[in-house]
C-alpha cells in the first residue's frame, strides 16, 4: 500500500504505532536502519518526535517493514512478536483496531518442549499473531494472557503444538494468517 502524506495528528500515529511494534518485536534501532539502509539518527529523531527527519518514501519502506499499514497492523501478514505480558497488554490496543480488538479470541499455545514464558496465538477477524512472551522472572512462568487482565477479548482452548512445527513457520515471515489457523485447529500435535 503506498504510503500518503499524512497530517501532524496521522504522523503522531504512526509513529506511536511504529515505537509500539518495535518494542513488541524486541528489535533495536540500529538493526533496524541497517536492514532497511536507513539513517539512524534519521529514524531515532523521527521516532523520537522531531518531524521531516524521514521521507515519506522512508517511512512507506518503515510501515511496511513493520506490518503497518498507517497506524494499525497489516491484515495481509502473519504477526510475529516476541515480547512480555506488559508490553503486550499495553501496546497491543495500539496497533490494533479498536473494533478487531472485541474480537480477538487468545489460543495459549502449549508445549513442554518450548522454553519460552507464554505463546499465545492470537485470531482476529481475518488476522493472526503468535505471541512469545519472554518470563521477567525466570523462576516464574508468565500466566496466560486473559480477558480479566487485559479487557479485551475472549480466551479460547489452548492447543498443543510441537517446538519443531512452531519453528518452522518462522523460517519465512510472510506466512499466510490462514495457514497457521487452519494448522492449529487441526489439532496437529
Amino acid at each position: 500500500m503506498p504510503y500518503k502524506k499524512q497530517s501532524a495528528n496521522e504522523d503522531e500515529q504512526f509513529r506511536l504505532a511504529a515505537k509500539a511494534i518495535i518494542v513488541l518485536r524486541s528489535e533495536k534501532l540500529s538493526g533496524i536502519a541497517k536492514a532497511l539502509q536507513l539513517d539512524p539518527g534519521g529514524l531515532s529523531g523521527w521516532l523520537g518526535g522531531t518531524p521531516n527527519r524521514l521521507s515519506l518514501e522512508k517511512k512507506e519502506i518503515l510501515s511496511n517493514y513493520l506490518g503497518l499499514e498507517y497506524t494499525h497492523i497489516s491484515h495481509k501478514i502473519v504477526h510475529f512478536w516476541n515480547t512480555n505480558i506488559e508490553d503486550l497488554s499495553e501496546l497491543a490496543p495500539v496497533v490494533i483496531n479498536k473494533e478487531l480488538l472485541k474480537k480477538i479470541e487468545i489460543t495459549p499455545i502449549v508445549s513442554d518442549t518450548i522454553t519460552i514464558g507464554g505463546i499465545y496465538h492470537s485470531r482476529i477477524g481475518d488476522m493472526t499473531l503468535v505471541i512469545l512472551c519472554g518470563p521477567q522472572n525466570k523462576a516464574f512462568q508468565i500466566p496466560i494472557l486473559s480477558p480479566e487482565i487485559t479487557g479485551w477479548g475472549k480466551l479460547s482452548q489452548p492447543v498443543e503444538i510441537k517446538k519443531c512445527i512452531f519453528e518452522s513457520w518462522w523460517v519465512e515471515k510472510s506466512v499466510f494468517p490462514e495457514y497457521i489457523y487452519g494448522y492449529l485447529h487441526e489439532g496437529v500435535k
